[in-house]
């Protein structure tokens, strides 16, 4: 037992530095433009710092080599309650209560760690004389160290209010709970690297039992803490949505601090034993580290499908290009983070009791988020009567709407309204809203996610449009794997099979659509050979090209219900307005799509079916020509 409790409470610190830097290494990227992740790095390190000396000063040789560690022990310990106070202050300020006062509180922290550490250093009132123990080398207290004990928990306590605070003026659920969740784990740090062992018996030989029991759960605590802290913070400082940050840090912590963790863990096992099986230590211990390091790689490789699947993992360039862009895109889930995230920010810094964000389009508004106070019943239904996006044209200002500040988010070219933001105000916000410049840049980035989504939708369509493609070359493909014959036959045996059977009939009729005035998908397609359009080449010079046009013009014609009067917003109209509108019109999807009083998602659906119908149309048009010439 005596031997057991200090090996465990060595390898959990160990694995706290291990983790604890390789959170500072990837905080690194984020510290240069981030407040609250540059304080936290400081805190991190500070700790990390404390912990590891701890570590060497366990290891000493002598007795005198132990003290410059503790002098470095020392200085993390003393500037642990400045850090804190200053992640506290940076969490406050990000709720929108900036605080001269507080940064100059703040100030004095960092000024008084400093006086402190000179202290430790220069003199023995806060610290005196090192005590060699077993496995717990400190520094005994001075006749002052109630004094920094004072202003360390003195502090301490001032961060938590703060970041209570904080989590008083956030505004909504989300950030609420990431908030709270930051108050109950903020305590990790100054929990963590209080010099206890100053102010024990000046007479203890060793360190009993119950003690290392006690150091041992403050350690399971510790981590646990570290890491609710950790996860939370980057949430909190992040636009991107929870998946993404999620499997970021996992994916890091996986490859890195874990895999450094077995390694040590091994190495400590292995070089406390004696001599295993008659070999001496050294090889034992070369032979284990090297073991763990293959198996820990060998397990990340094996199960990297697993993983992949539970995390989105995965190396390999093509698939890595793919998660470059599944994380770029917006769900419908990852944009109501997103706009939630915006909206939050905003109202925490306007200190606005709600806002909103809705859509426009032909179809008329439609909410995307609507965050308000608990207190404040939501009534989803007065959205429907906003503004038109012709009603809103050419504003730039914000307009009083009910309760709300409204104004319309244009694209980046300006050249069309993608939806409305409101800001619930009152007189204040009123008379204040032209000097705020939140505002704009809520309104800008706000405009962007929505415009992105509408950019998406082209996206795709475009990727819709080349799943026929991909799906014949995965068959040919398929075809050559398991040794089929179809790949190998004659060009005349190709040529044999009706082109209407081709697989990719269907994509060769929607690219002589789009070039149907013009263009490679018209004078090269593959539907210049079909039998109708070689034999209406006569009646147009001998000129395939124009015969085709005149053919899809006819079969397009061909789509409009018989016996009714034209509708652009009545059902049976809808596929032959896409097909009129769009390529005999040449008018973009967007304005389409708003003419005829649908979303886009639903535009694009609609029109792979009418698509859908003109290629089944041009192949009754060609069986009945191949039919009448035997």
């Amino acid at each position: 037992m005596d031997t057991l409790l200090p090996l465990t409470n060595d390898i959990l610190q160990s694995v706290i530095v291990i983790f604890g830097a390789a959170v500072v290494l990837y905080n690194l990227k984020y510290v240069g433009r981030d407040r609250i992740m540059r304080a936290f790095t400081l805190l991190l390190t500070a700790v990390v710092a404390v912990y590891f000396t701890e570590l060497l000063v366990s290891r000493t040789l002598e007795d005198s080599a132990a003290t410059p560690w503790l002098y470095l022990k020392w200085a993390g310990i003393v500037f642990v309650p400045a850090v804190q106070f200053h992640l506290s202050d940076a969490l406050l300020g990000s709720t929108g209560l900036p605080n001269i006062r507080r940064s100059l509180v703040g100030s004095l922290a960092y000024f008084a760690s400093l006086i402190f550490m000179a202290l430790v250093v220069f003199t023995d009132v806060i610290v005196s004389s090192a005590a060699f123990i077993e496995n717990a080398t400190h520094f005994r207290a001075g006749t002052l160290f109630w004094l920094f004990a004072l202003y360390f928990w003195l502090t301490t306590l001032a961060s938590i209010r703060n970041v209570w605070r904080a989590w008083r003026r956030c505004i909504t659920t989300t950030t609420r709970r990431w908030m709270g969740y930051i108050l109950l784990a903020i305590i990790a740090a100054p929990l963590s690297v209080f010099p206890y062992l100053a102010v024990s018996p000046s007479s203890m030989g060793r360190v009993p039992v119950p003690l290392w029991l006690l150091l041992i759960a403050g350690n399971l605590l510790v981590g646990f803490l570290f890491s609710v802290l950790t996860l939370n913070i980057l949430y909190l400082g992040s636009l991107s949505s929870q998946r993404v940050v999620r499997v970021r840090l996992y994916k890091f912590m996986a490859r890195v601090p874990f895999a450094a963790s077995m390694v040590l863990l091994v190495y400590i096992l292995t070089s406390r034993a004696s001599d295993i099986w008659g070999i001496n230590r050294e090889t034992a211990v070369a032979s284990a580290v090297v073991g763990t390091v293959m198996l820990v790689e060998w397990g990340i490789h094996a199960y990297k499908g697993t993983l992949e699947r539970a995390l989105q993992f995965n190396n390999e360039p093509d698939v890595r290009r793919i998660q470059q862009l599944s994380d770029r895109l917006l769900t419908s889930q990852d944009l109501k983070q997103y706009l939630e995230s915006l909206l939050a920010a905003g109202c925490n810094g306007l200190q606005a009791p709600g806002a909103f964000v809705a859509s426009l389009s032909a179809a008329g508004p439609h909410l995307e988020v609507l965050i308000d106070s608990p207190s404040a019943p939501q009534n989803e239904t007065q959205f429907d009567q906003l503004p038109t996006p012709a009603e809103l044209e050419g504003t730039t200002d914000f307009l009083v709407w009910h309760n709300y500040l409204i104004t319309p988010l244009y694209t980046r070219q300006r050249d069309a309204i993608v939806g409305v933001l409101g800001i619930a105000a009152d007189e204040r916000l009123l008379a204040e809203v032209r000097d705020v410049r939140i505002l704009q840049r809520l309104t800008t980035q706000t405009a962007a996610a929505l415009e992105d989504r509408l950019l998406q939708n082209d996206v795709f369509a475009a990727v819709e449009g080349i799943l026929p493609s991909i799906t014949a070359l995965q068959q040919e493909r398929g075809a050559a794997k398991f040794g089929r014959q179809r790949l190998l036959n004659d060009d005349s045996a190709a040529d044999s099979e009706p082109l209407i059977n081709d697989p990719d009939f269907r994509e060769q009729v929607k690219q002589a659509l789009k070039d149907i005035y013009g263009g490679r998908g018209l004078t090269e397609s593959p539907l210049l050979d079909l039998h109708i359009v070689q034999t209406a080449a006569t009646k147009y010079d001998d000129d395939p090209v124009k015969a085709l046009k005149a053919i899809l013009k006819r079969a397009i014609d061909m789509q409009k219900p018989p016996e009714s009067e034209r509708s652009l917003t009545r059902t049976e109209w809808l596929l032959y307005n896409i097909l009129e509108l769009e390529f005999l019109q040449g008018h973009k999807i967007r304005q389409v799509a708003r003419r005829l009083a649908i979303s886009e998602s639903t535009y694009y659906r609609r029109k792979r079916d009418a698509i859908e119908n003109v290629a089944r149309t041009i192949g009754e048009m060609e069986s009945q020509q191949q039919t009448a010439h035997g």
